[in-house]
Formats: C-alpha cells, sequence, structure tokens
C-alpha cells in the first residue's frame, strides 16, 4: 500500500514537471526571438544608415568635383561637359550659340586686402547676378577664381550675343556690399560662337580667352571675334587676303610683349612677343584670327620676319638678363633659310644670339617622321647657333614624352589652362610635378603660363616651375611700356 502510494506521488510529480517544462521552453524561445528580433532591426537600421552616410558622402564628392563651392554654380569641368553637349544639340539644329567668358580683375585684390570668405561672398553675389540675368535655359558657371561662363543657348544669330555681354558686365561693375564696406568691380567679357568660333569646348574656350584678353587690353570692354563665315566667303576673303598684304607694307601689325618671371624670387627674365593686327576698319585683331590665313596664303613667313626683327631691336635696349621669345609657325620652322634669317634680325638688332629664344609646338614639327626628324635638326641648328628653344604648350599633343628624348630644347611651357587646374584637380599637381621631374632630368627648365593668382603661382612653384608667365605679374604691353616696366622693378 505504502509503495503503491509512493509510487503514485512520484507520477503526479513527474506529469507536474512534465506539463511545466514546454511552458519554460516556450517562454525562453520566445525571448530569444524577441533579442534576435531588436539585434536584426537595430543592424538593420544601422546598415540604412550607413548607406544614407555612404550616398550621402559620394553625392558630397560629386558635388565638390562638379560644383564651386562659393557660389554652388558649376565649376569648369560640369561647364565643359555641358558646353560639349550644347554645342553638338547646336550644330544639328543649325543654331547659333555664344559662349561669353566674364572676367572680373577685381576678385584678387578683395581676396588678398580683406581675406578669403570676402572674396567668396562677392563671388557669390556675381554668380547671382549673373544667374538672374539670362534665361532659364542659359548656362552659367564659375571656371576660375575670377572668371564666369555663360553659355547663352538658341540665338537667333551671333548679333544677338554682344548686347547680352555689355548688360551683363554693367551688372557684374555695379557696387556690391561687403561686411559694411561697398566695392565696384571692373568686368570685361570674351564673346566665342559657336559653331563658327568651334564646336568643341577647347576650340571655344581658346577663342573666348583670346578675346577676352584683348577685351582687357583695349577700351572696348566687350569683344567679339571677327565673324569666323566672313574668312569663308570667297570675296571677303579676297579682301582680308589684299588687306594683310597692305598691312605689312602699312606697318599694321603691333608687337606686344608679356613678362616672364623667376617665381622664387619675381624677377624679370623674360618677355614674349606677341603680334596684333590694327586693322583700320576691324579695330585691334588677335593673332588667332589671321595667322591661320597668313600661313594659307604665304604671308606668314614676312609676318613673322617682321615680328622677329621687332622683338631683337625692342630686348636690345633691355637689360642684359632679360630674354626675348619669338614664336614660330610650321611654315617658318620648315623654311630652308631659317637659321640666316635669325641670323640676320639678331645682326640688325644687335642682340647677343643668346638673348632670344625661338618657341615651337609640337604640332609644327609635323606628323610624319620625316618631317618631324627635319624639324628636330632645325632646332638643333638653331641651338647649335647660340639661340634657346622652347617647346610652347607642352603636353597638348600626342608625342610629348619621345620628344623630351629626341628633340632637345631648353624650356618646356606649360600652357594657361592646365596651371589654373592647379587649384581644383588634385590630379593635375602630379602630372606637373612628373614634367618637372623630367625637365631636372633633361637639363630643361619648365615655365607655367598663364597664372592669375597667387594661389596658381605657389602651386607652380611647389609643382617645381622655375618660371612663370601670366596676368599675376604683367599683361603684354608695347615695347616701351615693357621698358617702362622693367625699369620700376630695377629700383
Amino acid at each position: 500500500m505504502q509503495e503503491s502510494g509512493g509510487n503514485g506521488k512520484a507520477a503526479a510529480s513527474d506529469t507536474g514537471g512534465t506539463g511545466a517544462t514546454p511552458k519554460r521552453r516556450r517562454a525562453q524561445l520566445e525571448n530569444e526571438i524577441k533579442i534576435r528580433d531588436h539585434e536584426l532591426a537595430w543592424t538593420s537600421e544601422r546598415l540604412i544608415a550607413e548607406l544614407h552616410e555612404r550616398s550621402a558622402a559620394q553625392a558630397s564628392a560629386t558635388a565638390a568635383e562638379r560644383y564651386d563651392p562659393a557660389t554652388a554654380l558649376p565649376n569648369r569641368r560640369l561647364f565643359e561637359e555641358q558646353l560639349t553637349q550644347a554645342a553638338a544639340e547646336h550644330h544639328a539644329a543649325c543654331e547659333p550659340a555664344a559662349m561669353l567668358l566674364i572676367g572680373v580683375r577685381d576678385m584678387a585684390s578683395i581676396r588678398a586686402e580683406n581675406g578669403f570668405r570676402a572674396a567668396d561672398v562677392a563671388a557669390r553675389v556675381i554668380g547671382d547676378r549673373l544667374r538672374l540675368a539670362v534665361r532659364g535655359c542659359d548656362l552659367v558657371a564659375r571656371i576660375g577664381d575670377n572668371e564666369f561662363a555663360v553659355l547663352l543657348t538658341h540665338l537667333r544669330s551671333s548679333a544677338d550675343a554682344p548686347p547680352v555681354a555689355q548688360k551683363l558686365i554693367k551688372l557684374v561693375d555695379a557696387p556690391l556690399r561687403i561686411e559694411g564696406r561697398q566695392f565696384v568691380m571692373d568686368a570685361a567679357a570674351g564673346i566665342a560662337v559657336c559653331p563658327s568660333d568651334g564646336q568643341d569646348p577647347a576650340s571655344l574656350m581658346r577663342r573666348a580667352q583670346s578675346a577676352l584678353q584683348l577685351a582687357q587690353e583695349t577700351a572696348d570692354r566687350c569683344y567679339q571675334f571677327v565673324d569666323s563665315d566672313l574668312v569663308h566667303l570667297d570675296g571677303q576673303r579676297l579682301q582680308l587676303q589684299a588687306d594683310l598684304r597692305r598691312a605689312l607694307d602699312a606697318r599694321e601689325f603691333l608687337v606686344h610683349f608679356q613678362p616672364r618671371v623667376q617665381i622664387a624670387t619675381r624677377r624679370v627674365v623674360g618677355a614674349e612677343a606677341l603680334v596684333r593686327w590694327l586693322h583700320p576698319r576691324l579695330g585691334l585683331i588677335p593673332a588667332g584670327q589671321f595667322v591661320d590665313l597668313a600661313e594659307q596664303i604665304g604671308l606668314i613667313v614676312p609676318i613673322g620676319q617682321y615680328v622677329l626683327e621687332q622683338a631683337c631691336a625692342a630686348a636690345s635696349r633691355w637689360p642684359c638678363e632679360v630674354l626675348v621669345s619669338v614664336n614660330l609657325s610650321a611654315r617658318e620652322l620648315r623654311a630652308s633659310d631659317l637659321t640666316t634669317i635669325v641670323r640676320r634680325a639678331l645682326h640688325d638688332g644687335a642682340l647677343a644670339p643668346e638673348r632670344l629664344q625661338i618657341e615651337i609646338t609640337e604640332s609644327s614639327l609635323g606628323r610624319q617622321p620625316q618631317e618631324v626628324a627635319a624639324s628636330i635638326e632645325k632646332v638643333a641648328e638653331l641651338r647649335r647657333s647660340g639661340v634657346s628653344v622652347a617647346l610652347d604648350q607642352f603636353g597638348t599633343g600626342s608625342s610629348s614624352l619621345t620628344l623630351l628624348r629626341d628633340c632637345r630644347v631648353d624650356a618646356l611651357n606649360i600652357e594657361g589652362a592646365f596651371v589654373r587646374s592647379l587649384e581644383v584637380d588634385g590630379g593635375t599637381m602630379a602630372i606637373l610635378q612628373a614634367i618637372t621631374t623630367l625637365g631636372r632630368y633633361f637639363g630643361i627648365r619648365v615655365v607655367a603660363e598663364g597664372i592669375e593668382t597667387e594661389q596658381q603661382c605657389s602651386l607652380a612653384e611647389q609643382a617645381g616651375c622655375a618660371q612663370g608667365q601670366g596676368y599675376l605679374f604683367g599683361r603684354p604691353m608695347p615695347a616701351n611700356e615693357l621698358g617702362t616696366f622693367l625699369d620700376a622693378r630695377a629700383n
């Protein structure tokens, strides 16, 4: 009986224990599931947050690469992309468009005297004025510290561009107030028309830059190139040809000189001769507007000879440490009597050979191997006569590195657009440092052209450039003004 009762209690106890165990296990499982759910939810939220952070960082990096931080306008890189697309569309539709390059001289002085914050405020105000003054289909960008670009789209004709440029110049020139002080800008605009002045960003930028330079050098602060259609119409083309021939006899060509300095000391060590044509009807025309035509009709050699003679005569009156640089075209380089022409100009100008530098471009050397070989021999012949030779616009051709080995020169001139991009593109600095390293290996000095700001100058010096040229150091000027400029620097 007792044994039987004991067994019954044990059975009841086992039954009760067996009934409680699944509940506890279920509760434990539910608790573990809740913990895992919380962990998964936290992980999911963290993953989503990280994705948002990464996306925001990528968007910020993209914006930094394509937009100017001070104005929020497209930068040079994005503007060139937009310009490429717009040029193709307008060419296909047979509609003209115009690129306006607006230079603001006083931006650098605001930055120097009042700091970067004040300069950023000025840039933002100018950018807003330009953006609000054009149509919604037009494009506005800031492509440099002192330069804004405007693309006027879907024009009726190229004649619509100059009035808009004049209006924008007035808007930029209007007084602006920064931190209680009033500033007045000094703007000028260069105009390039698509497709007549070019169908790719490089051509349009180059033509607009030349037009801006001419506008800043003359009383007219808005300059549009002579319509390219003028050169393509037979009757007018013949007239221009006749004008070019007459211009030689009438001595209508002017030679201006732009200083080149030793960056470390700012001492003037040279000046580049730049030709202008003072046309009696069309006004002052830059070299880019008539050199190609002069080369086609066989006048480039006598024009180049005239520039060479004027340059040598002018340089003979400068301090002996200042060289003069003269550009040669492809046809001049290939002339059979080139060395004789150079020696005669040196003799007549009473200038020592070592004070003359001849500048050539990679493209002027020719394309075929035999042409390049003959040009390289001409370069060697010039150097044997005591004249130095520089490769101009270095890096814009296709055989730069080969030329460093095969064509011995004394200097490499780095194109201005490349130098100006140092401020916005770290890759440009790496490339320029590599070029200057190669230059040192071959005993070649590297010259940074187109320097407009102190920052560009500092970066060019950091990259290893020994000399610099650009508006920061001096604008192109007549020979007598350069003489005064040199005297002032000497005192």
